[in-house]
Parts: structure tokens; C-alpha cells; sequence
């Protein structure tokens, strides 16, 4: 029985330029091993691999355990059959439906436009398959003619069609305030029209977005293709679109554009990537089948809609129902050719977390039962209310980022992933799979058409999405989401570390390279690529990003010098302008405007540094200390007159009306917290920061200083010792929510 997983290791265990690596199971018996992809630490050992095993006799239910040692293996790689029994083909009916575009009022930017008044009424008739009319009267909550008001008329027309309409639909996508996009419900009912009955003076226009044109099939079909990669495989030749080819597993990669049957036209812009597995000799094929949308320099990129059938020797064996892809946006389904292999791979997690692939999460809390279920009952409810998304869904993310409020995403890693971490419950593990593939629906992959790899910022420096300076094609097509990079989860990383699964390496790079051309070319200062002029939060995330990237792709990979050089320019800039240059305080804070430093958002940049300099990334150590004086000192400093108790602040003024930074701890807590100025320490009731929740700035703290204790910077254990201490009602909610339930190593 095959199995493929990713397999981090510590600096040092194994250095696979001089020797390979060979397993035993837990009957000392030899297990075939393949090992590839790797990515190695500074120092040259493997930090990271993909390995492949084939297990033999493994019975139902029953557990084996695959122990790895460095040694020599000799296994020359399978052979394959020239014509396999595969014949995978796709077959996509696209419908082009209409879409209208409603604007209520005229405002230009913040000047508000004509009014709409009290007691006017609008009546909207829609004619086509069905002529369907909605009256709203104005209320006095509606009247006037800024956006909040106009916002307020588009969503109540929203909610009549909704509410009362069998044919179409409202939408309000992507912060389109006083716009409404209407459509039909199902692509294929046609066209329509509409019309407005209002006497008042105020202006309502529409736009009709796309016109209906009746569906066309498009289809892609591989077998040619793989059997071309195999002759090559065979042959001992090389290719790109190979992946691997071992003893155990051979993986290609077949990219291949939908074409029209009509006309044998190429479509635009959808792509299928086909990452073909195959094991025994081919007698098992694992085809991840994914779907894109996404080319950076191409016009005109857009939504698009369709159902899609996939067919293995002409029979359908899985039929995905109607829905619309979003531009810049992907998908995947995995098929089996043969017996799908049941296997339930679980980490010696121990040693995944020694090895600093991640932090080092509590694996002494004990997760409940009664949360692993809710686990599964709530992806099944959100899967069920999200089902007419199909693979756009957002499963558990919230999809307005810049929303305000703690999210459960929001961390070092999701509340999910840690979960799984702590647990390896398949519960915890499936929430967690369920977000890192909604996070492939959201519009900000962007794959080069020159390189087929996404976008690389050094080589293109001008490129940029960023509204004040987008210089690449854009669409106007709605989707669900308002990504940023402020309040941005780490999706992806360990799901790749876990599975080793192509797909979600991808989505890392994917992530990583949004984050810098996100930015306008000049903040980042063109092919430097820095991510510093931004929120304190968002260059946090960001450079998580940015690092987890670099860690994971393989050394042979095309983007590897990319995502070494940009974590390189990044942690050097933060050396040369905190450590040596001192920009901002003098006390190691991040300044989020002058005068001005939010504590929580300086945890979030330490907690990231802390494990880069876990990972002796160059600079990162000596920049973690840098920020540490602010970040553990602020828990360290009751004697010096600042009170632990007020240590997880908000925001925090760190200059004088001069603009003079602080220098001391006293004069910190002076400006900050005038009226406990005096008291003593031990008096003061812990109350900032909520210290009895999982997902608050006291939480930030923990998790923090648990990093920065690993990262052994001064102060540190000591330091979350005592905040251990001073928020015990914290415990029992980490095993709740543990995405902050970092702790010492």
C-alpha cells in the first residue's frame, strides 16, 4: 500500500548531499522509501522532503509505525507502462450569463450625490424567463445621497429578490456599497431586462456587465500527454513536467488548456493542471485534478461559469454541479485510478515541532472530545450552506479580511491547524484541509504566462495589484472575497508540510508573492521587494509568508533564489534600520504612525521573527532581540515603573507631544496609565488584553513569548513564566482555540 507525506527535519539530522535515507517499520522490516523535493536549511542538511513509501500486508485497522535512518538505498525507479490505463479527460460547459449592474445615487467618492428622499417610492421590474417586480419605499434610514445610505437602498433590493424571487439574484460582492449585480439564478435561463418605475430626483443607472450566450463545451484530454512523460521517464530523460520518478513513486505535472469542441479554439484563461501519482507500476494512479484561473498578463480576466464532468475511459466518475470560478482563483479534486489506498499518516509530532518547521505548540493540552465533534458538525453545515459556491466556498474563513474583530484564522497558525498539531484528530485535520483549499478560491493567484510559476517581484519590480497603482489586467467580475494582507492566515504551509502535495506548495508561492506586489512598486522599493511600509500586523503576516515559502520549496525549484533573496533583502532591512540605524523607539518598538505603537501588533511581528531566528535565517536573531526589548521587556519592568498588569495594550503613545520617543519604562506607563501611576503592581487587577480568552491581546502575549523563549532571546522564559502565572483562566481555552498556545521549548 503506498503512502506520501512531507517530512520536516532538525539542522543537522540528516545531511542528504552525502548520504540517502532508508526505513524500517516497527518489525524491523525494510520499508521501500523514495525521497524528493527537498529543501535544506542554511547549513545544507534537508530541512524539509516529500517521501513515498509502500507499505506491505498492512490489514484494516491495523497500525504500523515507518521509522527513517540515514543510509544507502539503491532501488532503481519503476518501471512504467507505455500506455496506462488512465484515458483522464475533462469536459467544462461554459455559460456566458448576463450580469446587470445596479447603481443607486451618484456620489462622487465622499461627496454625497442627489438625495433620495423619506417616502419615495422605487419599483425594479425584471423581465425574461419571468417578469418579477420590487418596491421598496425610502426610509429615513435610506434617504440622502452618501454611500452609507445608498449601501443601505442596494442591500434592501437585495434582500426582496432574494426573499421572494425563484428566477434571479442579488448580489453585493466585494464592498460594492450602492451597487447591486443582478443575474440569474441558473446560467442557462437566458437573458433579461430592467427597468424602474421612481419619480423622485435622485439617479439610479445600470450597466449590463456580460450579455447570455448560449453554452459552449470545452475539454482536455491528457493520456497523450502523459504517455509522452512516461516514454521520457523510462528513457531516463529529463523534464520539467516531472516532478519525480523513483522506486516507489513517479509524479508528473501536465498543464493543458480547455479547448472549444466547436472550433478547437483555446480558452483564454481556463487551465487544467494535472499532477499525476503512480505507484506499482502504474497499477495505481492519484491524480490531483486542478482547475485555474488565473494568467497575470492577459486582458480582460474574468469570472467564470460552469459545470464540469470528469471521465476516466469516456465514463463520468464525478460530476462537479454549476457554479462560477472566480478570476485569479483555483481549485482542486483529487481522482484515484485503482484502489484508493485508506490511510490515516500520522506525525511523530515531537519531532516535527523540534525540528522548527513551525513553533512549538503545547502538545500537553488535551483536546476534547465535544470540540473535535463540533469540529465535524460545523464544516458539514458550512459546506451544506455553501454548496451553490461549489470549490469558491470559504469554509470556516471570513471573507471580508479587513472586518474588524479577532478571527480564529488570525495567529501564528488557524486555530484549525494548531488543533491538528496538538491532536492529529482526522476531525481537526479536515477543517483544516477544508480552509487551506477555500483559501485557493480567493482572487489573488497570479501564475505567470511567461514562466508558469507565480509572480516573480525581482524579476518583474514594476508589477502591482494595489488600487493607487494597479498596472496589471483587472477584472470588475464579483467574487466573495476582500483579501488583504493585515489580517491574513497561514493557509497552506503546513498542510504542504503534512501531504507534500504539489498543489499546496503552489498556493504557499501563490500567497507569498500576492504579498509583495500586493504593495505599490515604490513602498517595496521595486525588486527589493520589502514588505515593511504597511501595517505593523500585515508586514508580520507577510513575512510569515514570505518565510514559510522559502522554507518549503525545493532547491531545484525555479523559484527558490526568489523567495531566498526576497526573506534575505526583507530581514537585512529590518537589521540596518532597527538594530544599527535605531528608526523609531529607542525602547524596540514598531511605530504604527509617529508617536504611536500597538503592543498586540508588535507580538505579531516578534512571534514571526522568533521563528526565523529559530531557523538562523540571516539577520533574524539579532533583529528578534532588537524588538524583544519592547516585547518581553514590558512584562520585565515592575521595579523600573511599568506594571505587567497593562503589559498587553492596545495602542500606546511612545513619544511626547514633541514627538521625543520614551526612554524609560516609567515615562511609557506614565503617558499610557496616568491613574495607576504610584499604585503597586501587586494591586492591580489584570484586566487588559481579555486574559481569560484564547484569541486576545493577553493571548498574543503567551504565544509571544513562548517564541521569543525559543528564540532564546534575554528574558524571555522568565518573562512567560510570569504571564503563565498571571492568566490561568487562558489553559482551559487553549484547548478550545490553541492557535496561541505556544510554549517554551
Amino acid at each position: 500500500m503506498p503512502v506520501t507525506f512531507g517530512q520536516p527535519f532538525k539542522t543537522g539530522d540528516w545531511k542528504h548531499k552525502e548520504t540517502g535515507l532508508v526505513a524500517r517499520d516497527n518489525f524491523n522490516q525494510p520499508v521501500p522509501l523514495q525521497y524528493d523535493d527537498i529543501s535544506s536549511h542554511r547549513d545544507g542538511s534537508s530541512r524539509f522532503a516529500v517521501l513515498n513509501a509502500q507499505l506491505s500486508g498492512l490489514q484494516a485497522g491495523e497500525r504500523r509505525i515507518i521509522n527513517l535512518f540515514t543510509g544507502s538505498a539503491s532501488a532503481p525507479p519503476q518501471l512504467l507502462p507505455s500506455n496506462p490505463a488512465w484515458n483522464l479527460s475533462l469536459e467544462a460547459k461554459i455559460y456566458n450569463q448576463q450580469v446587470n449592474v445596479v447603481t443607486f445615487g451618484d456620489r462622487n467618492g465622499h461627496t454625497d450625490g442627489t438625495p433620495f428622499l423619506v417616502g419615495e417610492k422605487i419599483v425594479m421590474t425584471i423581465t425574461g424567463p419571468t417578469t418579477e417586480s420590487f418596491q421598496q419605499t425610502i426610509t429615513s434610514d435610506m434617504a440622502g445621497g452618501g454611500y452609507i445610505t445608498l449601501t443601505k437602498i442596494a442591500e434592501a433590493f437585495q434582500q426582496l429578490v432574494n426573499s421572494q424571487s425563484q428566477t434571479y439574484i442579488g448580489e453585493k460582492i466585494g464592498g460594492g456599497y450602492e451597487k447591486l449585480w443582478l443575474k440569474t439564478k441558473n446560467p442557462s435561463q437566458g437573458a433579461f431586462q430592467v427597468s424602474f418605475s421612481y419619480s423622485g430626483q435622485a439617479k439610479i443607472t445600470q450597466v449590463n456587465q456580460s450579455n447570455y450566450e448560449a453554452p459552449q463545451t470545452w475539454v482536455i484530454d491528457g493520456q497523450d500527454l502523459l504517455k509522452q512523460q512516461i516514454s521520457m521517464a523510462n528513457a531516463s530523460q529529463s523534464s520539467a513536467n516531472r516532478r519525480f520518478h523513483g522506486p516507489v513513486a513517479s509524479e508528473f505535472k501536465l498543464a493543458i488548456p480547455f479547448k472549444n469542441v466547436s472550433t478547437g479554439k483555446t480558452h483564454d484563461f481556463l487551465t487544467a493542471r494535472l499532477d499525476t501519482r503512480m505507484f506499482e507500476g502504474g497499477q495505481k494512479i492519484r491524480t490531483n485534478v486542478i482547475i485555474e484561473n488565473n494568467w497575470t498578463f492577459k486582458a480582460n480576466p474574468k469570472n467564470i461559469t460552469y459545470e464540469m464532468a470528469f471521465k476516466v475511459n469516456g465514463a463520468t466518475v464525478h460530476q462537479q454541479p454549476i457554479f462560477t470560478h472566480y478570476h485569479h482563483a483555483r481549485w482542486q479534486k483529487v481522482l484515484w485510478t485503482g484502489v484508493e489506498p485508506k490511510v490515516q499518516l500520522r506525525h511523530n509530532m515531537r519531532y516535527f515541532l523540534d525540528s522548527r518547521a513551525v513553533w512549538n505548540y503545547d502538545l500537553s493540552i488535551r483536546v476534547s472530545e465535544a470540540t473535535l465533534a463540533a469540529e465535524a458538525t460545523n464544516l458539514a453545515r458550512a459546506r451544506t450552506q455553501q454548496a451553490t459556491l461549489g470549490p469558491m466556498g470559504n469554509a470556516f474563513l471570513e471573507p471580508s479580511f479587513g472586518s474588524t474583530g479577532g478571527r480564529p484564522e488570525i495567529g501564528p497558525l488557524p486555530r484549525w491547524t494548531a488543533l491538528y498539531l496538538i491532536s492529529q484528530d482526522e476531525r481537526a485535520r479536515a477543517s483544516m484541509m477544508a480552509v487551506a483549499d477555500a483559501a485557493a478560491a480567493v482572487p489573488i493567484h497570479f501564475r505567470d504566462e511567461n514562466t508558469d510559476s507565480p509572480i516573480n517581484t525581482v524579476a518583474n519590480p514594476n508589477v502591482s495589484t494595489h488600487f493607487n497603482s494597479n498596472n496589471l489586467p483587472d477584472s470588475t467580475d464579483p467574487t466573495i472575497w476582500g483579501p488583504d494582507t493585515a489580517h491574513q492566515a497561514s493557509y497552506v504551509y503546513v498542510p504542504y508540510l503534512l501531504t507534500g502535495d504539489n498543489f499546496y506548495l503552489d498556493e504557499a508561492m501563490f500567497w507569498a508573492s500576492w504579498n509583495v506586489f500586493s504593495m505599490p512598486a515604490s513602498y517595496r522599493e521595486f525588486g527589493k521587494s520589502l514588505i515593511n511600509r504597511q501595517q505593523v500586523r500585515g508586514s508580520a503576516w507577510a513575512l510569515r509568508s514570505i518565510g514559510e515559502a522559502y522554507r518549503i520549496v525545493p532547491d531545484n525549484h525555479s523559484m527558490k533564489s526568489y523567495f531566498k533573496t526576497v526573506l534575505d533583502n526583507n530581514l537585512a532591512w529590518y537589521k540596518q534600520n532597527y538594530v544599527v540605524n535605531h528608526l523609531g523607539s529607542p525602547m524596540g518598538a514598531i511605530q504604527h504612525e509617529v508617536g504611536q505603537t500597538p503592543p498586540w501588533q508588535n507580538d505579531f511581528v516578534g512571534t514571526v521573527m522568533a521563528l526565523l531566528a529559530e531557523n538562523n535565517e540571516p539577520n533574524a536573531k539579532d533583529v528578534h532581540d532588537w524588538f524583544s526589548q519592547f516585547n518581553v521587556g514590558r512584562f520585565m519592568n515592575d521595579a523600573n515603573g511599568f506594571c505587567a498588569a497593562h503589559a498587553p495594550g492596545y495602542y500606546w503613545k511612545n513619544a511626547d507631544a514633541q514627538g521625543n520617543y520614551f526612554t524609560t519604562w516609567s515615562q511609557l506607563y506614565a503617558a499610557n496609565y496616568p491613574a495607576d501611576v504610584g499604585k503597586a503592581c501587586s494591586s492591580l487587577t489584570l484586566a487588559d488584553g481579555y486574559p481569560d480568552n484564547a484569541g486576545g491581546y493577553a493571548a498574543y502575549a503567551r504565544g509571544m513569548l513562548g517564541a521569543a523563549a525559543g528564540a532564546q532571546a534575554t528574558g524571555a522564559v522568565a518573562a512567560y513564566a510570569k504571564w503563565k502565572a498571571m492568566t490561568p483562566l487562558m489553559d482551559a481555552e487553549f484547548a478550545k482555540d490553541p492557535n496561541w498556545a505556544i510554549v517554551p521549548r
